[in-house]
């Protein structure tokens, strides 16, 4: 009888933590957050542009918090972005529902996006209907947005000349220390291209983290959009010039050709091939540093599968030509030929892609 009494207290103390939990969120929901920090000039720009919104709809109160110099304000400012699963990067942000709004770039862009969050949330509770529900086509449109961004940037590194070309100077290197052997080949570009991935991966995540150290010191986010726009545009207009004199070599082979004459079997290629990351990095540094600066919003455990497909997408023309040589259907010199004859035309595309995202970026497009 006594573990059954027990039983029912500790069900009852359950039941009424869940409701009060509810209730908690459920009053977090109703309420609109404004955060902010003196002296940051955005931050005025967009308080001021509250309270325009709070005399032009009566219904909407906003709580605002100020975080430089006031610790509670800070605190309460890591709470909320805990609870939306973002990092406290800098302020001015906007929070209502589960929408938020990070930076104010003018009345005319952000504040249009906020006054929208407004007039749906409004709606939405004079309707008596769930706030903040978002629409599935809201959702996959965001996220299309996202994909479509390091997507585009890591297609137009993939095709980078220097990484195609060091794979390719190995693979010949373990072709003539093992001749006729193939299962040393495809093991060795197997390893190689690991190798690579794995480097990368661990490159992006300190790319990341030193935009979120960035971005933590003040509310630059968006200036940091638009300054990676800008960046994008000039890198794009970089290889478009490249391509158009004809310059397609690898500047950085020679310096890794001795590196790459000691690979002569698998595990070497595994080896050589994070060491020759590191010359790579100047070659291929340009757009991956534009997808760090992208994804650095996200807390860094949600960055890892971006940054998985982002460096599959990377490694995937050392993939295919590891598996194209080894089942016979070209040989090393014959893609070596083909990459010659075609990386100017590619060096031009991918480019056009950099310079026409980093314009989407920098005019708010995407």
């Amino acid at each position: 009888m006594k573990k059954r009494k027990l039983l029912i207290i500790a069900v009852l103390v359950l039941v009424f933590s869940f409701l009060s939990a509810g209730a908690v969120l459920a009053d977090d929901q109703s309420k609109a957050y404004f955060f902010w920090g003196e002296g940051c000039p955005h931050c005025f720009e967009e308080k001021d542009f509250l309270k325009t919104l709070e005399e032009k709809y009566p219904k909407l109160a906003i709580e605002d918090y100020e975080i430089y110099t006031h610790p509670e304000g800070l605190a309460k400012f890591k709470e909320v972005c805990r609870d939306y699963d973002i990092e406290p990067l800098g302020v001015p942000m906007f929070f209502w529902g589960e929408d938020y709004v990070i930076g104010f770039g003018g009345e005319a862009t952000t504040g249009r996006q906020i006054e929208e969050i407004v007039k749906k949330k409004l709606a939405v509770k004079d309707g008596g209907e769930v706030i903040g529900e978002r629409t599935e086509k809201e959702l996959v449109l965001k996220e299309g947005f996202t994909l479509g961004k390091v997507f585009s940037l890591a297609v137009a590194d993939a095709v980078n000349p220097c990484a195609l070309s060091v794979l390719l100077v190995m693979l010949m290197t373990i072709l003539a220390y093992n001749p006729g052997k193939k299962k040393d080949v495809l093991l060795a570009g197997l390893a190689f291209t690991f190798s690579v991935f794995v480097m990368y991966f661990f490159y992006g995540l300190a790319i990341i983290k030193f935009f979120q150290l960035v971005q933590a010191l003040a509310g630059v986010r968006l200036f940091l959009y638009k300054a990676l726009g800008l960046a994008a545009i000039v890198l794009g207009i970089l290889n478009i010039k490249e391509a158009l004199c004809g310059h397609s070599s690898c500047p950085v082979l020679p310096q890794v050709g001795k590196l790459l004459t000691k690979i002569t079997n698998p595990r070497g290629a595994f080896a050589i091939g994070g060491l020759v990351t590191i010359f790579l990095l100047p070659c291929t540094i340009g757009p991956y540093i534009i997808t760090g600066g992208l994804l650095s919003s996200l807390q860094i455990i949600k960055t890892l599968p971006w940054l998985a497909f982002y460096n599959f997408i990377f490694v995937l023309p050392m993939l295919g030509i590891t598996l194209v040589c080894y089942a016979g259907l070209a040989t090393i010199d014959n893609v070596s030929s083909w990459k010659e004859n075609n990386m100017v035309k590619i060096n031009l595309l991918s480019g056009i892609i950099i310079l026409f995202l980093g314009l989407a970026m920098l005019f708010g497009w995407v």
